[in-house]
């Protein structure tokens, strides 16, 4: 199946002039909802998709993908470079950085800082652990001594997106970090190998003050149209437009506006509330998780008389993470079982009002290797009964709970699952969880915040189930930091501990295929294997679901987050 993005233009109506005033000061502000605190608002150390809403307008890319188009577009760079090749085995990107683009603090932005970057992220010290699998494909950086914002930059040729990889990411400030340039003096190869002067007490310090900065939030220098001057814990964060900022002089590219006076994002967890709030005009911007409660309040139109509904398909799913390193899921058969357990169309139909699309796995559904041969599992409660009876599961003391025989102990088939505050998670996990006693399967639901569910569990493997989503970006997929081996470790990527050869294997060929007719007989594989596999339950790809404020001029897209605030306008 192609499904074709679409690109949404959102022009709202003047507001009459005997509604209610908005949420506003005599300057331009715009009140956004968050419904959990990001916690730490960095791309580099913390590329979260919460915390991507926020660092998009502190933080810029080199280039990124245009929300109209989803093409890459220059951002401090002048131009997106294309790839030449340097050898056998790397192409060279050459690139110049905006004579203009400049850090917060008036420094300029140099070529030095895009090597700092490179270096940093792969120095053994560093703790930017979700880049490092993408930044081992950059072989050197080399720059024009006569020319600071001159730069090449030399990637392996088998790494699918190297030219993403060179222009899409965020720059660290060379002179805020390291300003003796002390990583001057190492080569990327010699980082890469792992110089043993890495690990002396002065390289010790220096990734002390480098990884603490991910905890930062009103202290940081940044290139970004916005500074974060206030951060409540739990409450909200203030980004505040940059005086004299040097975007201003480039016109049209939609990265560079600063249009609103204040970005105030409200941490809301609960739905309701925020939705209060919206009607009482404290909120200008709010995403909804409930796709009824979304269309019950469109078709009110006492409400959709000020607000603006818009639902662009983003490329993100839900799913339900599955433990394939340690405890009962480990048993493929069990994860089979369980996913005939999900009664997918129910929870997308009846929770979410329709608003989605079916999923067989990772991939999105619009993407062009999507793999339409396999049908999403179906429901079938005595497809699951028949599984657990094949492998030794039985109800034999007719508590209602099967057990097996494992060693010298029987286990119950006792499973818990990982829920956040969300309504939808918790509507969708209390209909598994009935679905699950009608097969001799007790689950248990277990509340937590994200932040806590990552520290205390996903990061470490102790759960059995967690409800999550993601996100992906606009580029192909590259599985390799999510499913492959190399990831299943403590605080890796790969957090179910999915291991397959086979997978593992597809993975590697998918990264080192250099167009898309070769990557996408491997990606069909793929999703064959994991599909046979089942790691996870895959469920639906949702839309976004958004209440936009008429007093506001905007784009909605269907680039994550869905949204650019900094755009926004006032309607006359």
């Amino acid at each position: 199946m192609k499904t074709r993005f679409l690109f949404i233009l959102v022009l709202l109506s003047m507001m009459a002039c005997n509604q209610d005033k908005p949420a506003t000061s005599s300057s331009f502000e715009i009140n956004i909802r968050l419904n959990r605190d990001p916690q730490r608002v960095h791309p580099v150390f913390s590329p979260s998709s919460i915390g991507r809403e926020v660092f998009q307008y502190i933080f810029l890319p080199l280039a990124d993908f245009h929300p109209e188009d989803l093409k890459l577009h220059p951002i401090l760079i002048e131009q997106v470079p294309q790839s030449e090749a340097a050898t056998d085995s790397t192409n060279v990107f050459e690139m110049n950085i905006r004579e203009e683009a400049s850090w917060s603090d008036g420094t300029p932005i140099t070529a030095e800082d895009y090597a700092f970057t490179i270096k940093t992220v792969l120095h053994p010290l560093c703790k930017a652990t979700g880049w490092k699998p993408y930044f081992e494909f950059f072989k050197e950086v080399t720059l024009d001594s006569d020319k600071p914002k001159n730069l090449k930059v030399y990637i392996d040729n088998k790494y699918m997106l190297a030219r993403e990889l060179a222009v899409t990411i965020n720059l660290l400030p060379r002179h805020i970090y390291d300003p003796e340039n002390l990583l001057a003096n190492y080569s990327i190869s010699e980082i890469n190998k792992n110089n043993p002067s890495l690990q002396d007490s002065i390289h010790v310090k220096l990734f002390n003050l480098i990884n603490n900065s991910a905890n930062q939030k009103t202290d940081m220098v940044q290139c970004g149209p916005y500074k974060m001057t206030s951060y409540e814990n739990e409450q909200y964060i203030i980004l505040e437009r940059q005086d004299s900022y040097w975007g201003n002089k480039i016109k049209g590219n939609p990265f560079l506006e600063n249009n609103p006076q204040k970005l105030i994002f409200r941490i809301v967890p609960d739905e309701l509330t925020a939705i209060n709030m919206a009607k009482e005009n404290k909120l200008d911007l709010l995403t909804l998780s409930t796709s009824n409660t979304y269309l019950e309040l469109k078709d009110d139109e006492s409400i959709s008389a000020n607000w603006s509904f818009q639902a662009p398909q983003l490329i993100r799913h839900y799913y339900i993470a599955l433990n394939n390193k340690q405890g009962l899921l480990e048993d493929v058969n069990l994860r089979r079982a369980l996913a005939h357990l999900a009664d997918v169309d129910d929870y997308m139909q009846n929770i979410d009002g329709g608003l989605g699309i079916r999923t067989i796995g990772h991939f999105h559904p619009s993407r062009q290797y999507y793999n339409n041969e396999l049908e999403p599992v179906p429901y079938d409660v005595e497809k699951a009964k028949n599984i657990l009876s094949e492998t030794g599961w039985e109800d034999n003391n007719n508590d209602g709970v099967r057990e097996k025989k494992i060693g010298n102990t029987t286990i119950d088939l006792e499973l818990d699952i990982l829920i956040t505050g969300s309504q939808l998670s918790k509507n969708m996990a209390l209909l598994l969880q009935e679905s699950a006693k009608q097969a001799g399967v007790r689950i248990t639901l277990t509340q937590k915040s994200t932040a806590l569910m990552r520290k205390e569990n996903i990061s470490s493997f102790n759960y059995d189930m967690v409800m999550l989503s993601a996100g992906q970006d606009e580029a192909p997929d590259d599985p390799y930091s999510k499913w492959h081996s190399d990831n299943a470790v403590p605080g890796g990527g790969n957090f179910m501990g999915y291991v397959n050869p086979e997978s593992d294997k597809l993975i590697e060929q998918i990264r080192k295929s250099t167009n898309d007719d070769e990557r996408k007989p491997f990606y069909l594989a793929l999703q064959n294997a994991m599909y046979k596999d089942q790691p996870a339950i895959f469920l639906y790809c949702p839309l976004k679901k958004m209440m936009i404020h008429k007093r506001l001029s905007g784009l909605a897209t269907t680039k994550r987050p869905g949204y650019l605030a900094n755009t926004f306008t006032l309607t006359d």
